[in-house]
């Protein structure tokens, strides 16, 4: 089920879907595509079996016509005919995609749960540890743990460490607003400002550069 599809900044579209329905009834939303058939059967999980149909569906959705999606030796996703630049997420019951024509593009989707607690000395910096908010802790947590993913979408590398080549500037979370952050991992050394709404089962993170 289609939760929304809006244009963001830079005119990038962004679109979310809550996986209400069947593995069938999502086949055949996609007529039954033969080639869809057989990538599914090669699943075990019919967990992802749905966020593979689901994905395919949205983005059908949104732009009103079937798209092959692919994937790069580093697992980025991307559309055959070249026609935008997509980014997608998944967590639970949710899928979310973002496209552009040009730009790059880079989102991310995260439960609120105790598990982000547990991991934060993982993706985050000492520094940036001390700037967590603790009467919302799980919330921000969430939210850098998403923001740190959606930027190594964006980036595209690989030994990305999130501790040391991902920088979040402190912010205070709200249920949306943005966060500025750069990365080392390239010689570019980019800044990147993000977006991000706070739901009340997960947060969504995105960002788009030219």
């Amino acid at each position: 089920m289609l939760l929304s599809k809006q244009t963001v900044e830079e005119n990038a579209t962004l679109a979310l879907w809550e996986v209400t329905e069947t593995i069938d009834e999502l086949l055949d939303l996609l007529h039954v595509d033969p080639f869809i058939v057989q990538e599914i059967s090669l699943f075990t999980s019919n967990k992802r079996k749905l966020e593979y149909l689901a994905t395919r569906v949205l983005l059908q959705e949104v732009l009103d016509e079937q798209k092959t999606i692919a994937y790069t030796k580093r697992g980025k996703p991307y559309l055959v005919d070249k026609s935008f630049q997509i980014s997608i997420t998944h967590t639970g019951k949710y899928v979310a995609i973002l496209l552009h024509p040009t730009y790059r593009v880079g989102i991310d989707i995260e439960k609120i749960s105790d598990k982000v607690v547990r991991v934060q000395s993982k993706f985050l910096s000492d520094e940036e540890r001390t700037s967590i908010d603790h009467t919302l802790a799980k919330t921000h947590l969430a939210l850098l743990w998403s923001a740190k993913e959606a930027l190594y979408k964006i980036l595209g590398q690989e030994e990305v460490e999130f501790t040391n080549h991902l920088t979040i500037e402190p912010f205070k979370p709200y249920l949306m607003g943005t966060m500025k952050a750069k990365e080392t991992r390239t010689s570019a050394a980019e800044t990147f400002k993000l977006t991000y709404h706070v739901f009340p089962e997960f947060v969504l993170v995105w960002t788009v550069k030219p």
